[in-house]
C-alpha cells in the first residue's frame, strides 16, 4: 500500500498518467511501484494518487529514469486570478496557492477591474466572489462567457451568503464549480486541480 503524504507539505502533484509520461513507462508500472512502495504517493478525498514533484524528481534520480521535455513544460506553473472585494481574504487566498500548490496568483479586488486582470494576465483559472459592490461575480461570468478569448477559463464561484436563489443562480450561470466561504483551503486546491485536468484517465 502507498504511503501518504502529508496535504500540508509544500508540493507540486502529478496524477500517475501525468508520471508513467513524464517517466516514458506504462501507467500499471507507476501503480506498481506505489503500490511496492518505490513511489511515494497519497490518495485525495476523491481516492486519486497524487505524486508530489520533489518525490518524483527524486524517484527519477534513484532509479536514473529521464525525466521528459514535457515534464519540463508541465511544472511552469499555472495562474490563477482570485477576484474578491475583501482584500485580507484575497491574499490569505494568494499566500496559499502560491506557497502550498506553486500557483502564480494574482488579485482584483473588483468586478470593473478583473476585465482588465484577465486581458493582461491571461490566467488558466478564476475564484470569483459573487457579492462585490461596482460589479457582482454573476455579470463578471456573463462578459468572460460572452468573449470568444475568455469563455473556456473555468471560474469557480465563492461565496459566503448560503442561500437557494444564489446557489441556483450560480448552476444557471454555468459557474464551473462553487465553493462557500468560510473556505478550507485544501479543498480549494483540489477543485482547482481537477478543473486544470489533474484527474486520473
Amino acid at each position: 500500500m502507498a504511503r501518504k503524504r502529508d496535504d500540508h507539505e509544500t508540493a507540486t502533484y502529478y496524477t500517475t498518467f501525468q508520471v508513467a509520461k513524464f517517466l516514458g513507462v506504462s501507467l500499471p508500472t507507476v501503480v506498481n511501484w506505489i503500490e511496492a512502495d518505490r513511489l511515494d504517493a497519497h490518495r485525495t478525498p476523491g481516492g486519486h494518487r497524487r505524486i508530489a514533484h520533489n518525490e518524483l524528481v527524486a524517484f527519477a534520480k534513484r532509479n536514473a529514469y529521464p525525466l521528459s521535455r514535457e515534464f519540463l513544460d508541465a511544472h511552469a506553473a499555472n495562474k490563477v486570478l482570485v477576484v474578491d472585494d475583501e482584500r485580507d481574504f484575497a491574499e490569505l487566498v494568494r499566500e496559499y496557492l502560491e506557497l502550498k500548490a506553486g500557483y502564480t496568483v494574482e488579485i482584483a479586488h473588483s468586478g470593473f477591474h478583473a476585465g482588465f486582470a484577465v486581458a493582461r494576465f491571461k490566467p488558466d483559472l478564476i475564484l470569483m466572489d459573487i457579492m462585490m459592490p461596482d460589479m457582482d461575480g454573476f455579470q463578471v461570468l456573463e462578459l468572460l462567457r460572452s468573449d470568444v478569448e475568455t469563455r473556456h477559463i473555468p471560474v469557480i464561484a465563492c461565496t459566503a451568503y448560503r442561500d437557494p436563489e444564489v446557489e441556483a443562480r450560480i448552476q444557471e450561470l454555468g459557474f464551473d464549480g462553487f465553493i462557500e466561504k468560510p473556505l478550507r483551503l485544501d479543498a480549494l486546491v483540489e477543485m482547482i486541480r481537477d478543473h486544470m485536468d489533474l484527474r486520473d484517465l
